[in-house]
């Protein structure tokens, strides 16, 4: 294939994607005269009544759904808190060292007074 022939084959298919656009261009014109048209029909008054009611619909059980969310959400987060002090406390106790663990009842660690 020769450059020139590369060149009307480029030219083919600009011509063809020109045409494709042209006919896509109309189809969106189409389309947005119909939208269009039915964004000014007129509403009937059971139409606007109808979806009015289906707001507050929605609205209500948002709300009442809210609630037990907010529960769940609770419940859910409770044991994480717990787990979370269990481990605070673990590395607490980690962190005072083997004498205290291995101490016997009643005896001092290390640096500490016994009793009164």
């Amino acid at each position: 294939m020769t450059w020139r022939d590369g060149a009307l084959n480029a030219e083919d298919a600009l011509k063809a994607a020109q045409a494709e656009i042209l006919t896509q261009r109309t189809r969106i014109g189409e389309l947005l005269g119909e939208v269009r048209d039915d964004t000014q029909s007129e509403w009937t008054e059971e139409a606007i009544q109808r979806i009015t009611t289906l707001k507050q619909q929605v609205r209500q059980h948002t709300a009442d759904n809210r609630t037990p969310d907010e529960r769940l959400k609770a419940a859910r987060s409770n044991p994480h808190v717990q787990d979370r002090r269990l481990a605070d406390l673990e590395a607490q106790i980690a962190n005072l060292g083997p004498w205290h663990s291995a101490a016997a009842p009643g005896s001092a660690a290390p640096g500490e007074k016994r009793g009164p």
